[in-house]
């Protein structure tokens, strides 16, 4: 990678050299230049000095994919300062333990945040609140820290006079995994993985401002983040939505042009829901990239009219494995790809050795290139140490590799619940079942969806002499957890499945019984509440 093409250097030299192109559209918001976006990232950078940032120091958001969040995080890196992006479902203690652990003593957020924020800010670190969508509001003297409210658009620019001194080496932003066995860890992000990844992206694309990137995804995962990176790099344009909306996403494309997007399981499986339409081939989407590849490729392709490629890769190694489009159909359902340029990858068994062809074991990685993976989760030296053993970084996910160098998936080694395009963490909502005055144990478990990921169901067992109603539960897990972290199935058990020696809990057990029966169901009881 070139030290001069990281993102806050090439919006500078697009800001200098196309001023009028447009860089961003952010859907309901409108579109931004280059030359804007890098006037606006200086005029954030000034705010954020203002309010005591200083080169180096951590600055933690709650922010929707939108302008402003893009903004934010330009101006970070014109300030020398790096954007700790927290998901704005958190809450509760999974939100006080993110704003612990980013270090941060500002936190930036839209004003629909603060309640959240204030309610677990305690014992965190941070300082000051900087709100920056509610110039005219003003906030109690009671509170634990300083809220600032004044517009970022109106400060004098700040950060760098010229192009930013900003390397590969750096880091480009923090994100926080959702946990599998543990608390969420905050990834500590490389701008030369950022790079990467956006190349990645158009790999099968030719250059040029007719390449226009579609990202429904929220700037807090990574598959959100490369979308201004996308459109420096090809020198097209990203349209964002903050998140995924099956009844807006033609509507997107046909409107903005846009050529290429990146489809989950989940999203792919909604779009293919959707009764067919004589309009269906009248489209301007040239490529797509499935993760995974589903059975439902080939049909996809030939009724939207896309080809279609696949990858693997997570937030700590960027894109890992890439299946091009000749290999991306139904047939090879499953196949992750094979390794991009640049990584190493070999598939270990749990001490590390590396196992035989047609062998499952687990994916670990390492860099060729420089600087290509995570240096590391912040605050967390015990989970870096463990993760980065022998020289490799150990992905946790189970793997098969065939003759011809192809890997496919076969299942995570962690309790992790993947639904809708989000990762649970068992143990962190566990936590918060166990908070419930009635409830004893609990054990969460992914299940079947037929959207093609997993919908949660927490087993859990009554506390003697108390009753445990499903309906009240899920309401108070509704104040507590993400959205997407509130069960869909309760199943109240006597006890729950352990093992005799060290008692923990079988959760293959309970994956294997699924929806046994007595299991309450949340979708059937709003149905029955409708009618």
């Amino acid at each position: 990678m070139e030290i001069h093409a990281t993102l806050p250097r090439l919006a500078y030299q697009h800001a200098l050299n196309v001023p009028d192109q447009i860089a961003l559209v952010s859907i309901g918001q409108g579109s931004v230049t280059w030359g804007e976006l890098w006037d606006s990232a200086r005029r954030w950078a000034g705010w954020l000095e203002a309010n005591g940032v200083r080169p180096g120091d951590r600055v933690a958001s709650l922010a929707p994919q939108s302008l402003e969040g893009t903004y934010l995080w330009m101006g970070c890196a014109a300030a020398g300062a790096v954007e700790v992006s927290i998901n704005n479902q958190f809450r509760g203690e999974w939100l006080r333990h993110a704003l612990r652990v980013s270090s941060a003593k500002v936190v930036v957020l839209a004003r629909k945040f603060l309640e959240q924020a204030l309610a677990v800010i305690d014992g965190t670190g941070v300082e000051t609140i900087l709100v920056y969508d509610a110039p005219n509001e003003t906030f109690g003297a009671d509170c634990c820290v300083k809220i600032v409210t004044a517009s970022p658009e109106s400060a004098p620019p700040g950060g760098c006079d010229g192009e930013p001194q900003v390397f590969p080496h750096d880091i480009a932003c923090i994100l926080y995994t959702s946990g599998t066995t543990g608390v969420s860890k905050a990834v500590e992000i490389p701008w030369a993985l950022l790079h990467h990844t956006a190349a990645t992206y158009g790999l099968t694309f030719e250059r040029g401002p007719n390449q226009v990137f579609y990202f429904p995804y929220s700037a807090y995962h990574l598959s959100g983040r490369d979308a201004l990176y996308s459109a420096a790099l090809t020198g097209g344009r990203s349209v964002v939505r903050d998140v995924f909306s099956t009844s807006s996403f033609w509507d997107d494309i046909r409107e903005h042009g846009c050529t290429w997007t990146l489809l989950f399981a989940a999203t792919a499986r909604f779009l293919a829901s959707v009764p067919e339409s004589p309009d269906d081939l009248d489209n301007p989407l040239e490529l797509v990239l499935i993760n995974p590849l589903l059975p439902e490729t080939d049909a996809l392709r030939r009724r939207f009219g896309f080809r279609t490629y696949a990858t693997y890769g997570m937030t700590e190694t960027g894109i890992t494995l890439v299946t091009p489009p000749d290999h991306a159909m139904s047939a090879h359902a499953g196949c992750c790809g094979r390794p991009v340029e640049g990584l190493e990858v070999r598939l270990v068994d749990p001490h590390d050795h590396a196992v035989g062809p047609g062998e499952v074991g687990e994916l670990v990685v390492r860099g060729r290139d420089p600087w290509m993976i995570t240096t590391g989760y912040q605050g967390a030296p015990e989970a870096t140490v463990k993760a980065w053993r022998n020289g490799w970084f150990h992905s946790g996910d189970l793997f098969r590799v065939d003759a011809q160098g192809y890997y496919y998936y076969i299942d995570r080694s962690k309790d992790m619940i993947r639904r809708r395009g989000e990762n649970i963490s068992s143990f962190e909502l566990e936590s918060a079942v166990l908070t419930h005055a009635t409830i004893a144990e609990a054990a969460a478990v992914g299940v079947a969806s037929p959207l093609g990921d997993e919908e949660v169901l927490i087993a859990v067992v009554a506390k003697p002499g108390k009753h445990i109603n499903p309906l009240e539960l899920v309401s108070y897990l509704q104040e507590r957890v993400p959205r997407f972290a509130v069960p869909r199935y309760v199943r109240i058990l006597d006890e729950l499945p352990k093992t005799q020696s060290t008692m923990r809990v079988q959760r293959q057990v309970l994956r294997s019984e699924g929806i046994a029966d007595g299991t309450w169901d949340r979708a059937e009881a709003v149905e029955k509440a409708v009618a």
